[in-house]
């Protein structure tokens, strides 16, 4: 059989290029693959250049997601949606999901390749080293290994890490100059850190079980000139256990096709299913391998590009492949075709033999049992159970296989046949649940049931029911385990009751997803055990673990009832409690429950309840009916907390001797202020003496909330005189309210309680003093203190003063005074000076007695007031004489003289102490030149200026500011905006600063007139002080000297030459600098001059005099190098060459050679080269940079065309940079120069492009060809091309257009200049080139379309393989080539543009064998409708061939829809023409289906098909059929009409139908059908009528189940038709006898049964000892009895009762 069916499928899952991805990102750099799930590109737009990422879903590939991201690449990690994206050296890792970054890395050194090691870890490549880097930590790149040396100038494609990361692998491509490429592979140790190179190019780790041990295998397969294999060997052997076998290693040559010598591999994975090894080459192969053997199983070519990514395809253990064509191509293994293929086509039964073995690949089946029952026959019992293992598909791992071997274990042999064959199966796999069984029993006979243990924990025995059930006697935790693996939930649970694992219930069940009533649960718990009942509800409930529901809390409420009432029925009060307080929320939902729960402790363990309240729990319950059952037992507390009615609040807290005075206040808290107020009225009038104290205790706590006015007044309504006063004593200490303090004062005063008022008036800072003035002044009070109080702190002592002078109090005016507040002194005494009743003696006298206390400056201040103030010359005078220094004192004493003219001025200026503002104020209106010197003394400015200005004193002012050398005072003075400043100017001049004889003083005023910009004033200042005056240190001070030139630089220009030449003594060099900066260029010049300073003179000449000629004339006047240095150098800097050069060579200077040769590149022309040269030839011996002057050298030579020299020069020793002058030439087009030196540097490259500029094409060519270089041989290709040098332009235009990055370029080169022959010659003799690729097949194709289309169809039919389909579909298509462009479409796989052209241009290209060839392989349905309309329209005679071709991929609906509208001949269509489509698909029982062939059968009046359509097929308008087929000519067709009217159950029309056409079986048939009773009596009266008594029998026979026998005996006897009703009547009668009998039987039956359960359960009770304890527990649960049930609780006797000590919660019933 050599055409045995290939064991793999391929097919495409999508395209990349379709999806938008440009062919030029399809590379191993942009692009990648890491899993199955995602395919991630990067490309740049072709418009906006914008980069950006693509990222494609294989699961959903027509949705792929572009981002605009910024990266070279990015991989996907294979199991995460986290990606890490590379752009040159930066690396960073963001998550998709949530859409943040996670970390970022930037490498320094070069990174090669990224990707992802596992889940968790990215592997990166750099140029020196391999990282490993974290994503789930903070850390940076943690090195694992050096690159060896092999891979240095490798481009690595590959890097893999084996299972465990002990092992690593590192892949890397180098290319040879012949095109073959070379591979290197570094294999990497992690534990031992050791390299060993390997020379191959594709490698992967592989983990398996080898008999029975974890080994990791390496895989590599290598090319070289002595051939090419594959080998598999192990690694890691020496970590295995002591004793494990070892992997033989394995390999295998390596087959390529002959005419593919330079194909290699490129890449090698594991498939994740079958023991299968994928290797993928170069060319398009696929290489399948066995893991075991290394055996070649299949190889095939799957594509005609290289696909350069390549994944595992976990789901079908195949390989997804993406190749250069952006094709995603699926390969995956056929099972059931591997086996089959490998014995007819490889004839190999061992490989056969392993790969059904390792993967159950069918086909092998008998092969195994036939050598199974060999190897038992000959009692070779291991190697049988080992084939039994082996088998393919579990053939031989059956009961009947355990028989064969527990029957040959009879016999006693030993070692036991059974044992062996569970050891061997145990040592290469697991154990299935007949065979687990099996060893159980056997292990238990021979008592070594723990040691299954271990097997169980290594998960070897498959778990069952059955295993559970024989482990349940013997160990619970055993029978635990293995319930739990074999998911036998409910058996699992109730071991876990047994093992009291009450615990683990819920999460069990949880996890497992068991849907069980947790209540029914919860109740069998608790008959046994209610502690654990109660923790199994609430995990159940706290988990939601049993019951697979929604979350709403509806539901779980509904839950909670449900437990709470099993325990309430089952009288479990505590644990309903706990499980009312575990599992209920504080919510309005849960409230219900809350008071069902309490009302129910209550009544039954009130002390329970009580504590449940005072824990503060809940808070939803009725509050109203728990109020009152804590108001029953005497927890009046409680009541008060959950009553919200305020009549209930005051009853109850009126019991305030039983209630805890802390609750009630707190309680009073919790109150509104308007129920409060009420609530302590009720409390005040129930008992006024006993609740005072608390009502005062709580309204004064509480007086911020229930407003203290109001409370004010409920106290004051009670007759007890002092209730208000003690109120307002408890609160005004913490009160800020004035009326609170207020009536506190008030009360207290009208209790006389003097204390307490004065301490009020003399603490508080609330009340109103103008108000507690006035009272206490109304109530003349004994005790003055609290009037005094109010008035000495509130400032109305003299209020105070003459209320107390007036009532004849004036004693305690003086004792205030003098005992009170001293301070006071003055308002006192001005005031008694108001009050005019008093002496000045005693006003003296009492301000004497309190001379060292009383405040002398506003004493002063009040007596001036009054015009009193020589009064206090003597206190004054006194108390300097008493040595006072203080300021106050000595102010008034100065005023004291001022005013009494007593030798003011001496005070003034003597005095130090007195204040000069205090004092000159009070001098200004007396005398202003006294106020003058008073500001004068305390350096008082601003007052100074003021009394100045305002008296005309300037030359006091002048005087003052020159004196004072202040920045700020001349400023203030100099302003422009002083309204005074002449005239205090022309006092500065004129007296001020002649009488000053410090320079300090006159500098200060030069400064200040330069800051004030006041030029022309400064200059009369400075000529006068310098030029005008005999003082000889003005005169000759430079300073001064200096300001007056830089002055007349800025005011007078025209005066600086004039004090430059009679000045001598200024600093030249500044002068000089800010004469040049004011332009004044000669002036500077004449300085420099003056004081001999030539350089800076010759700079002033060039930079700013700009005159040559003086320059040179004074160069040559000065004759020193450094002159002509400066001069040359300038010149050379402004752009004059050759003369600057002379002056370089003049001053013999070499240093400046950079200059000059600067100063050439900038400005020289070409003759003025020649003076360079000779400059630098001179200077070059001088030097210490000789290369660049001898570079400079020769390119002077180049530009001023002397090439014989430059010849010369060149043919001596020299250090020119040849390259960068030759570059230089180049540049600037000098090509002879250039021709010279690229010839002496050999370059040919850039001779090459010399040589087209030069037009020498043939010499051109010769250059590119040792430059082979694309650029160049695209520069000589494009000039003769511009040359007309075609034959020439072919020689460089082949290597240009078989690169595929040049093609585009050269071919739009040609066309733009319309040479389309040349170009197709030049394209088609580059097709036999050995490297011609797919876009020069294309665009040979391309031109073709555009220039000789007559030659398209041969060239497309022999080159399609190797051309882009879509770009040559293209041209094609804008040539309107329609015949090509189908016959290319169809090749491409694009069926459905290749049908659409097809049916658009159907003259050109329509082939009817090829269109139905087309139409069954296209995917859109569109396309198949419009194929229908099309052959409508065109081919009617073919439609039938086409409908039965479509039949099962397009929606018949639609296309009966079409097929209706087509034609335009009836109604119908073009149905018709396809009846036998319509047939075919009728199966499917559509509507629309259905009606089109009812309609196709009624129109041809094929009747018989028409009844079977509908009978068998019902899904059509069945009314519409019955109405049109109702009146329709043939009797058949209203048969069917009737028929449908009974399915409709419209009988009464089916019967009408069927009597006017006298086809009385259909009226019987109907009326059966209806089972109306009403319609059989009428149809069987109209039979008796016509006497049609046969049909009447008919009918009650047909009717027989609902016909009345009544009804037919009447109708019988009426018509005399007895005899025909006879037999009915008779087969009635023994019917209804027959269920008369059966129903005697049956009811004595059950008579008896009854008789004998109520004897059973009599006896049952009267043996039940419980009932005499507990009575009946149906009586009380109201179900049936539960045995071994508790007593039904008691209702308590609820009586009143004192309040009970509170504690913790005890659940005790």
């Amino acid at each position: 059989m050599a055409g045995a069916k290939a064991p793999i499928r391929l097919q495409e899952a999508f395209s990349l290029t379709s999806l938008g991805v440009q062919p030029g990102a399809l590379s191993f750099q942009t692009a990648t693959m890491e899993s199955d799930r995602f395919v991630a590109v990067c490309e740049k737009s072709v418009e906006t250049g914008q980069p950006s990422l693509l990222l494609v879903d294989t699961h959903n590939p027509t949705k792929p997601v572009r981002r605009p991201i910024q990266a070279d690449s990015v991989v996907v990690n294979p199991d995460t949606k986290v990606m890490a994206m590379q752009s040159g050296s930066q690396l960073q890792l963001f998550d998709l999901t949530a859409k943040a970054k996670i970390k970022s890395f930037v490498s320094t050194e070069s990174v090669a390749l990224v990707r992802w090691a596992n889940e968790k870890t990215l592997a990166i490549v750099t140029s020196a080293a391999v990282y490993h880097w974290k994503c789930d930590d903070d850390e940076e790149p943690v090195k694992v290994f050096d690159r060896h040396p092999n891979l240095t100038n490798s481009q690595i494609v590959s890097y893999k890490v084996a299972k465990g990361d002990e092992w690593c692998t590192l892949v890397g491509f180098t290319h040879s100059q012949d095109g073959s490429v070379n591979g290197n592979i570094q294999l990497y140790s992690v534990k031992k850190g050791m390299t060993q190179p390997i020379e191959g190019h594709a490698a992967t780790f592989i983990s398996t079980n080898y008999e029975g041990y974890e080994t990791t295998l390496f895989a590599f397969a290598t090319k070289t000139a002595k051939g090419s294999k594959l080998f598999i060997i192990e690694v890691g052997h020496e970590n295995k256990p002591q004793g494990a076998p070892k992997f033989e290693t394995k390999e295998s040559d390596i087959f390529y096709p002959p005419e593919m010598p330079m194909d290699h591999p490129v890449s090698m994975l594991v498939s994740s299913k079958y023991s299968i090894i994928y290797m993928v080459t170069r060319m398009g192969y696929v290489h399948l391998y066995n893991t075991d053997t290394g055996l070649c199983v299949y190889q095939n070519r799957v594509s005609d590009t290289t696909p350069f990514l390549s994944i595992q395809h976990r789901a079908s253990g195949g390989l997804l492949l993406v190749n250069r064509r952006g094709q995603v191509l699926l390969l995956s293994i056929l099972p059931e075709a591997v086996v089959p293929y490998v014995m007819h086509t490889l004839k190999n039964l061992d490989l056969a033999t392993t790969l059904a073995s390792k993967n159950a690949f069918p086909g092998m089946e008998n092969i195994f049992v036939d050598q199974f029952e060999e190897l038992f026959e000959e009692e070779r019992y291991r190697e049988a159970a080992i084939v039994a293992a082996e088998a393919p598909g579990g053939a031989l791992r059956s009961p009947q296989t355990i028989a064969k071997f527990k029957a040959a274990s009879q016999g006693g042999v030993s070692p036991s046949p059974l044992m062996t064959f569970f050891t061997t199966i145990l040592e290469r796999g697991r154990l299935n649940k007949a065979e687990s069984l099996e060893l159980a029993f056997l292990m238990a006979q021979s008592g070594k049931v723990q040691s299954m243990e271990k097997w169980l924990k290594e998960d070897k025995m498959e778990c069952s029911e059955e295993l559970g059930d024989f482990f349940r006697p013997q160990s619970l935790t055993i029978a635990l385990a293995v319930y739990i693996q074999a998911e036998s939930h409910m058996k699992a649970i109730a071991c876990m009751i047994d093992s009291g694992q009450t615990a683990r219930i819920s999460s069990y069940a949880k996890k497992v997803g068991l849907d069980i009533n947790h209540i029914d649960l919860v109740n069998q718990v608790s008959q046994y055990n209610p502690k654990a009942a109660l923790v199994l509800a609430n995990q159940a409930q706290a988990a939601n673990a049993l019951v697979i529901a929604s979350d709403r809390r509806q539901q779980e409420l509904k839950g909670v009832e449900q437990m709470i009432n099993m325990f309430l029925s089952k009288g479990l009060l505590n644990e309903a409690a706990n499980y009312a307080l575990d599992n209920l929320l504080d919510t309005a939902e849960d409230g219900k429950l809350q008071t069902k729960i309490l009302v129910s402790l209550f009544m039954n363990l009130p002390q329970v309840a009580e504590q449940i309240l005072v824990q503060d729990i809940w808070h939803f319950y009725d509050t109203q009916k728990v109020g009152q059952m804590c108001e029953r037992v005497g927890l009046f507390q409680l009541a008060l907390e959950n009553y919200t009615d305020l009549a209930d609040v005051k009853r109850v807290i009126t019991n305030t001797h039983l209630l805890n005075e802390e609750f009630v206040v707190r309680y009073f808290g919790e109150l509104r202020s308007e129920d409060a107020l009420e609530v302590i009225e009720e409390l005040i009038k129930s008992n006024p003496r006993g609740n005072m104290k608390l009502c005062v205790r709580i309204a004064a706590l509480y007086t911020g909330e229930m407003d203290a006015k109001k409370l004010i007044e409920v106290f004051k309504k009670v007759k007890i005189e002092d209730a208000v006063f003690y109120y307002l004593q408890a609160i005004v200490d913490n009160s800020d309210d004035p009326f609170v303090h207020y009536e506190y004062i008030d009360a207290g005063v009208k209790l006389q309680q003097f204390s307490e008022v004065e301490r009020v008036t003399r603490l508080s800072n609330y009340y109103d003093p103008q108000k507690v003035k006035k009272l206490l002044m109304e109530s003349k009070l004994k005790d003055p203190r609290p009037l005094v109080n109010v008035c000495d702190r509130f400032g109305y002592v003299d209020e105070m003063v003459t209320y107390m002078m007036k009532n004849s109090m004036g004693k305690f005016v003086e004792a205030f005074v003098q005992r009170v507040n001293p301070m006071r002194t003055p308002i006192v005494v001005g005031t008694l000076l108001d009050v005019g009743t008093v002496q000045e003696a005693y006003l003296i006298k009492l301000i004497l007695s309190v001379k060292n206390v009383v405040p002398v400056g506003e004493l002063v201040d009040q007596v001036e007031k009054r015009g009193k103030l020589k009064m206090l010359h003597k206190f004054l005078e006194s108390k300097i004489a008493d040595g006072s220094n203080d300021v106050e004192v000595h102010s008034g004493v100065a005023k004291v003289y001022v005013e009494s003219n007593i030798n003011a001025e001496h005070f003034l200026v003597s005095n130090p102490y007195y204040d000069s503002r205090v004092v000159g104020k009070f001098c200004e209106k007396r005398n202003p030149y006294l106020a003058y010197v008073a500001y004068r003394r305390g350096l008082c400015d601003d007052e100074l200026f003021a009394v100045t200005n305002k008296n005309s004193m300037f030359k006091e002012q002048a005087i003052y500011v020159v004196n004072r050398q202040n920045d700020d005072l001349w400023e203030r003075v100099l302003n422009e905006n002083n309204a005074f400043r002449k005239l205090i100017v022309d006092q500065i001049i004129s007296t001020a600063l002649p009488e000053v004889t410090e320079p300090e003083k006159v500098a200060s005023a030069v400064k200040a007139f330069m800051t004030a910009d006041l030029p022309e004033v400064l200059m009369q200042l400075l000529e006068k002080l310098v030029v005008d005056t005999s003082s000889t240190a003005f005169k000759r001070n430079k300073n001064l000297q200096n300001l007056l030139i830089l002055t007349a630089i800025k005011t007078e220009k025209d005066r600086v030459m004039e004090y430059v030449n009679r000045l001598d003594n200024f600093d030249a060099g500044e002068v000089a600098k800010i004469a040049i900066d004011a332009e004044l260029y000669e002036e500077g010049y004449a300085i420099f001059q003056k004081f001999n300073r030539e350089d800076e003179a010759m700079e002033v000449l060039i930079k700013h005099i700009k005159d040559w000629d003086r320059a040179s004339e004074y160069a040559a006047k000065v004759d020193r190098p450094e002159v002509w240095t400066i001069l040359g150098t300038s010149m050379l800097e402004s752009g004059v060459i050759e003369e600057g050069v002379k002056c370089l060579m003049r001053a013999k200077d070499p240093t400046q050679y950079a200059l000059v040769i600067t100063a050439a590149l900038e400005h020289a022309k070409d003759e003025e080269y020649s003076i360079v040269v000779k400059y630098l030839l001179a200077a070059r011996r001088k030097v210490d940079d000789l290369k660049m002057v001898d570079t400079e050298i020769v390119y002077g030579y180049c530009r001023c065309r002397k090439y014989m020299e430059l010849e010369e020069f060149l043919s001596r020793k020299n250090e020119a940079n040849i390259e960068d002058v030759a570059e230089r030439c180049y540049d600037e087009e000098i090509w002879i120069g250039a021709k010279i030196l690229f010839l002496i540097l050999k370059n040919w490259s850039r001779l090459a492009e010399v040589y087209v500029k030069l037009g020498e094409y043939n010499e051109a060519v010769e250059c590119a060809k040792k430059a082979n270089r694309q650029p160049i041989w695209k520069i000589v290709c494009f000039g003769c091309v511009r040359a007309k040098e075609f034959r020439l332009a072919k020689i460089c235009g082949l290597p240009l257009v078989v690169d595929p990055n040049e093609l585009m370029e050269v071919v739009s080169f040609y066309e733009s200049r319309g040479y389309f022959e040349e170009v197709i010659d030049l394209l088609d003799s580059a097709l036999v080139h050995e490297k011609a690729h797919t876009g020069l097949f294309t665009e040979l194709g391309v031109l073709y379309t555009k220039y000789k289309e007559e030659v398209v169809e041969d060239y497309v039919k022999m080159w399609w393989k190797k051309a882009h389909l879509p770009r040559l579909v293209s041209a094609c298509e804008e040539a309107y080539l329609w015949l090509e462009a189908t016959y290319l479409y169809f090749q491409y796989e694009e069926f459905d543009n290749a049908a659409r052209v097809m049916m658009d241009h159907a003259p050109d290209a329509f082939n009817p064998d090829m269109f139905s060839d087309t139409v069954s392989r296209v995917g859109s349905m569109e396309t198949m409708y419009k194929a229908i309309q099309f052959y409508i329209d065109e081919h009617p005679t073919l439609l039938l061939d086409l409908m039965f071709l479509l039949a099962n991929r397009c929606d018949a609906t639609r296309a009966i829809t079409i097929l209706r509208k087509g034609g335009n001949l009836t109604e119908l269509g073009m149905l018709p023409m396809v009846k036998g489509y319509l047939l075919k698909m009728q199966a499917a029982n559509v509507r629309e289906i259905n009606e089109a062939v009812n309609s196709v059968l009624l129109a041809e009046e094929d009747i018989p098909g028409l009844d079977a359509s509908v009978d068998s097929y019902d899904n059509f308008d069945l009314t519409g059929m019955a109405k049109t087929l109702e009146s329709h000519r043939l009797v058949e067709a209203r048969r069917i009409a009737t028929k449908a009217y009974r399915k409709l159950g419209k009988w009464e029309r089916a019967l009408e139908i069927s009597t006017k056409d006298k086809i009385y079986i259909d009226c019987i048939e109907a009326v059966k059908v209806s089972k109306d009773v009403e319609l059989a009596e009428q149809l069987a009266e109209q039979f008796l009528k016509e006497r049609r008594r046969e049909c009447f029998t008919a009918l009650l026979y047909g009717c027989y189940e609902f016909f009345k026998p009544e009804t037919a005996l009447e109708l019988s006897w009426r018509h005399q038709a007895k005899d025909f009703a006879m037999p009915y009547m008779v087969q009635n009668m023994a019917e209804v006898g027959a269920k008369l009998v059966r129903l005697e039987e049956e009811s004595a039956s059950r008579k008896e049964l009854e008789e004998r359960d109520r004897k059973e359960r009599e006896a049952e009770i009267n043996e039940d000892a419980s009932v005499l304890m507990y009575g009946l527990q149906s009586q009380q649960t109201g179900g049936v009895p539960m045995l071994g049930a508790p007593p039904a609780t008691q209702t308590p006797q609820i009586a009143w009762q004192q309040q009970t000590v509170r504690g913790p919660v005890t659940m005790q019933a």
